[in-house]
């Protein structure tokens, strides 16, 4: 029998703002082309750099493909988890952004309290309006 790690999480601070909002939004974005969770953090990380630094999206989306190259700078466990939650639900289960972002926050919300993953996932399933089938 494979040993099942216990799944915790430490979040330190309210999850989502709105930059875990707009750094999810992107994180996926790199997720839908088929990368790994770290190039993806890497997009996201570079698309921030350009448009702190002033640039329109369109360069924001050159910063963040020539990012997936390189590691990411460290993600706190509340921006990764938003992360993790947001991607399955706006790429795997096909729900637009507003939905999947109810979704995220509810799921984490719920892991905050204690739920474990599927009950979490329950809860996203809920806020976004979602039933789910028995």
């Amino acid at each position: 029998m494979v040993e099942q790690k216990r799944f915790e999480i430490n979040i330190t601070r309210p999850i989502p703002s709105a930059d875990d909002k707009a750094y999810a939004e992107w994180f996926a974005w790199a997720k839908r082309g088929g990368a790994k969770a770290p190039a993806c953090h890497s997009a996201a990380q570079g698309a921030f750099r350009a448009l702190a630094s002033g640039h329109d999206i369109a360069t924001a989306v050159k910063w963040a493909t020539a990012a997936m190259s390189s590691p990411p700078v460290a993600v706190d466990a509340g921006r990764q988890t938003y992360c993790a939650w947001f991607a399955v639900a706006n790429i795997d289960m096909q729900l637009d952004t507003g939905r999947a972002h109810a979704f995220a926050t509810a799921a984490v919300k719920a892991l905050e309290m204690g739920a474990n993953p599927a009950q979490a996932h329950n809860a996203g399933a809920a806020a976004a309006g979602l039933r789910r089938q028995g």
